[in-house]
């Protein structure tokens, strides 16, 4: 059986997609799935080789970290690395496919099509749940027509959608409402919860406008997640990590925010250490007496020499390095020698100097190396202390960086390759390893030494990046674990819940209980209010605003009537009350054959499904009129009894309508009649607007 699959898409970009998704990849591993990410087209200079030597964006290769599973190419198999404003190296199944300008890759993306449902199908052929993530926003109605990342992948993947929004950047009800409604109706059906992200305060001033936004868009609101600190790789250059500019006490190291910076997660890991303060800087005046300076990867190295040039960092980084240590990481690297040669118009075309900081020129090739390789520092260059070092990473890089004499050979990969070289004194070095600082001794060889050269006696605890990731992994599940309806998002998939079920949840049926049991909870309920007199919905009505009144969420649907009912649309301008439209009647009952008779149950069958479905997110449900759909055989009653013994234990529901039978009567808790003893009708009055009507 195929696996299932759930989408998590945002109001826009960084509103915490990536975040979301490599929770739930990681609740649903803890909860026995086998799971695995998915993103068909990601825009990213912060990328990942697998071990098939194949790219991919880094947030997916973290996402199937947090699923503990090896990344491969199919979790992302469009990736476009940006080159200018204007165009991108387009990247597929991992392999460099073309450089294009943006119209002309928007023209040529339904080629591409085939290749992102060949991948899909690869992960739902071997995976229980698949997380897909989306792009930026789904309402970027300019790219619709052809859209393969958001609403476009949910149709191809059939997969239900949560839509995550940013409260810190502010307007998140007008984004999320007008996301919602800038999308077509079948899209805005796909979309099954809301999750507020990163919120600060107290979360019960928020609940009001949650609930006139679930009254709004029909659709529930699944969570508030709170703004906590997780330390979890980014998606790319709009993180919040490169705006750190705080200086603190220990070791000054800053990182040169390049404007094309790629895999500045190449860094994070001095983040975690304590004494080390990591900035990044984009001015001169910033940069300030460093005791580490970080070059990290660029996906335009030459257009960033020129920005270093211009920005006046060039000079500045020249001028620390006779007091500091400067460190370069692949395009880093590259910027470090003294020239940087482009014969095939890789990038810019002609050549122009580098910083002169390390005795090399690198040539730019049409050929891009792309491989996952471990080596070792060479005994020529005792490092630290750490000569023979194992050293592991991967390569990313369209250039070739030769030693002109003047530097040490540093590390010595498996395939005999010479990697990384410095100066003489080790004081200056570069490396085309990505990752390579995910090596612990060499990290701490390098902190501990600037620490004794400053005086400060170096703390004898050892870091594990991979504990401290599994830590982060795990808090962020817990984080998402406390504040969703993880039952409500679980039954999305409509599979069987993991085995293993948690203790304290055991007795626990309520969908978005958030671990309450039903017994403390509170007991759902069955009404039925049935009869000839006037009165039915009136009573089921005055119920609804009493529940409504209470806090409580209402769900409100009206089996074969039109949509002009006043007392219905008076609820739906209560907050806690969700209005179904209803289908269309084009013609009283008793005017219906019995061919439109069963068309019509077959449609109310469906509806119920849907209503089914949605109710398990609401306190209680008002089906307006199902008794009666069901006395005129235009509603399946087997279906909704099987469905009142089998309901959320939480869930109060009120049907209404003539002659109910006794089965149904019978898996009710309340039967009320309203007998006709006198009616106006009789007296030949019609219906009154606000009173019958």
């Amino acid at each position: 059986m195929a696996g299932k699959a759930i989408m998590v898409q945002g109001t826009m970009s960084n509103s915490g997609k990536t975040f979301v998704t490599a929770g739930l990849c990681r609740i649903f591993k803890q909860d026995g799935y086998k799971v695995a990410p998915f993103k068909s087209q990601n825009m990213a200079l912060n990328s990942y080789i697998t071990k098939e030597g194949l790219e991919i964006g880094r947030a997916q290769a973290m996402q199937a970290e947090a699923a503990m599973i090896e990344p491969t190419h199919h979790m992302n198999p469009i990736l476009l690395k940006p080159t200018s404003a204007m165009g991108s190296q387009i990247i597929v199944n991992g392999e460099v496919y073309a450089n294009m300008g943006a119209t002309e890759y928007y023209e040529k993306k339904d080629v591409l099509v085939p290749g992102i449902k060949k991948a899909f199908g690869y992960l739902a052929n071997n995976y229980d749940r698949i997380v897909i993530e989306g792009a930026g926003s789904p309402a970027e109605i300019n790219l619709a027509d052809n859209d393969i990342v958001n609403m476009g992948m949910a149709k191809m993947a059939d997969a239900p959608v949560l839509l995550v929004a940013d409260i810190d950047r502010g307007g998140v009800f007008a984004s999320v409402y007008g996301t919602v409604k800038l999308l077509s109706t079948e899209e805005q059906k796909r979309i099954k919860g809301i999750i507020i992200n990163k919120f600060r305060g107290d979360v019960e001033i928020l609940k009001p406008g949650l609930k006139m936004l679930e009254n709004l868009t029909g659709i529930p609101v699944v969570g508030v997640l709170p703004m906590e600190k997780i330390d979890v790789d980014d998606e790319d250059s709009l993180s919040d990590r490169l705006n750190h500019k705080t200086l603190t006490e220990g070791i000054d190291v800053a990182v040169i925010r390049l404007p094309h910076i790629s895999n500045f997660t190449d860094f994070s890991v001095f983040e975690l250490l304590d004494g080390v303060s990591l900035r990044y800087v984009t001015d001169k005046k910033e940069l300030g007496h460093p005791d580490l300076i970080l070059l990290p990867g660029s996906k335009n190295t030459m257009g960033d020499m020129e920005w270093l040039i211009e920005s006046g960092l060039e000079s500045a980084i020249i001028r620390e390095s006779r007091q500091t240590r400067v460190i370069g990481i692949c395009g880093g690297f590259q910027l470090l020698g003294k020239e940087l040669r482009d014969p095939y118009g890789v990038e810019h075309g002609g050549s122009m100097r580098g910083l002169g900081l390390l005795d090399t020129i690198t040539t730019f090739e049409e050929a891009k190396t792309r491989t996952r390789i471990q080596g070792k520092i060479s005994e020529s260059n005792n490092l630290y202390n750490l000569n023979q070092l194992e050293v592991e990473g991967y390569e990313i890089h369209m250039g070739v960086s030769e030693n002109q004499g003047g530097c040490v050979p540093m590390i010595t990969l498996e395939d005999g390759r010479c990697d990384a070289l410095s100066t003489p004194d080790g004081r200056v070095w570069g490396s085309y390893l990505h990752g390579i600082f995910d090596n612990e001794e060499l990290v701490f060889g390098l902190v501990h030494q600037i620490m004794r050269e400053k005086g400060i006696n170096p703390d004898d605890n050892h870091l594990s990046v991979a504990e401290y990731k599994e830590i982060q992994y795990n808090k962020l599940a817990d984080l998402l674990r406390n504040h969703l309806d993880m039952d409500y998002i679980n039954s999305l998939f409509d599979t069987e819940p993991a085995e293993d079920i948690p203790e304290e949840c055991q007795n626990c049926s309520a969908v978005g209980c958030g671990g309450v049991k039903d017994s403390d909870r509170g007991l759902g309920l069955v009404h039925i209010y049935c009869g000839d007199g006037k009165g039915k919905t009136t009573a089921a009505t005055g119920l609804a605003v009493r529940c409504a009144g209470a806090g409580n969420k209402v769900l409100m649907y009206q089996f074969i009537k039109k949509n002009d009912s006043s007392e219905v649309e008076s609820l739906s301008l209560l907050p806690g009350v969700t209005r179904v439209p209803s289908l269309p009647m084009d013609k009283f009952t008793f005017m219906m054959s019995e061919e439109e008779k069963a068309d019509m149950c077959k449609k109310n069958n469906e509806k119920l499904d849907e209503l089914i479905e949605l109710a398990k997110s609401y306190d209680m449900i008002v089906l307006d009129e199902a008794v009666y759909a069901i006395d005129l055989n235009m509603l399946d009653e087997k279906k909704v009894i099987d469905w009142l013994k089998n309901k959320p234990k939480h869930l109060e529901v009120v049907l209404t309508g003539r002659n109910p039978s006794e089965a149904l009567c019978e898996a009710a808790d309340y039967v009320s009649e309203i007998r006709k003893l006198k009616h106006p009708f009789d007296a030949g009055i019609s219906s009154r607007v606000g009173i019958e009507k």
